[in-house]
């Protein structure tokens, strides 16, 4: 008995020492900036020299600042939809996945997940070229079936970009619910569908009535991944707007980097970044309630 306490406190010592230069690293560069945020963002300072303490300041200033509106409001724009939409066609293609036949639906899966994998900025370029005006590929598809009425530029268009970014974005995040959504379809007994067949129910029915309210968990999930990468967007509207035209397509994130990096003033962007921290958790707490309810066993 006391050589196995003493080779469970070896084991367990062995265990945090080898811990300890990542909880190091974290503490460093995570948590101390982190917990220094809120101090900052009661001061000003450009990143030399001693902080000013200048109160709420910095927070009355987020008051009468145009561009910090906008960005929220964009931020919140391409949160919303771009989870919205990618949830569901990832539900809808996790489904009509079920009726594919194995290898078949094993070679679809891998490649409407592929998008997932790349980076953001690389995504970004690929749909430039896109969306360029002159020698964009939708432009020359659009002509060459007959409909060049519809060209447009469309990331300048202040009536097509920012639904363009959202199209980007559910392009490269759909995967992701898909996946989390056919494996908890694939965990329901096939013992229940069937049963639902011989009582009369139609694919519509046990959809809607039984796969549906039974991957709810994994809906909840997947809408919680995709929310929070549509809020924290920033590599994808760099890489194909830059913010512009004017500042149109500016994001939280977007506006925070300039004001600390550009215009050297930490202490008004760790303000912005309070502010965002704040609606992120309201989200997080909008979606819990939202999916809160009853729950299914089978």
């Amino acid at each position: 008995m006391n050589r196995s306490k003493h080779m469970k406190r070896k084991y367990t010592f062995m265990g945090v020492l080898f811990l300890m230069p990542a909880i190091g690293l974290y503490l460093l560069f995570m948590a101390y900036p982190l917990a220094d945020v809120i101090p900052l963002s009661l001061s000003s300072w450009t990143g030399f020299g001693e902080r000013k303490f200048v109160g709420l300041v910095n927070y009355q200033n987020l008051l009468g600042d145009k561009i910090f509106f906008r960005a929220l409001k964009n931020t919140i724009y391409f949160a919303f939809f771009s989870s919205i939409i990618s949830v569901a066609l990832g539900v809808m293609l996790a489904w009509l996945n079920l009726y594919i036949r194995r290898f078949l639906g094993n070679v679809c899966r891998t490649i409407l997940f592929a998008p997932n994998m790349i980076a953001p900025t690389i995504t970004g370029l690929m749909f430039l070229f896109i969306f360029t005006e002159d020698i964009g590929l939708l432009n020359g598809i659009l002509e060459a079936i007959g409909l060049g009425k519809l060209q447009t530029a469309w990331l300048v268009n202040s009536k097509t970009v920012l639904p363009s970014i959202v199209a980007v974005t559910v392009w490269r995040q759909f995967g992701l619910p898909m996946v989390l959504c056919f494996a908890g379809l694939q965990n329901i007994p096939a013992a229940l569908i069937e049963s639902a067949y011989l009582d009369g129910a139609n694919n519509r029915q046990i959809l809607f009535r039984i796969y549906l309210p039974l991957i709810k968990p994994m809906i909840e999930l997947s809408t919680m991944f995709t929310m929070l990468g549509g809020l924290k967007i920033y590599d994808t509207v760099v890489a194909l707007t830059g913010g512009g035209p004017s500042k149109l397509t500016v994001v939280m994130p977007m506006w925070i980097v300039e004001n600390a990096y550009a215009y050297t003033s930490f202490g008004y962007a760790s303000a912005l970044s309070v502010v965002f921290v704040i609606v992120v958790f309201i989200f997080l707490i909008i979606l819990n309630r939202v999916f809160r309810g009853e729950e299914y066993e089978y």
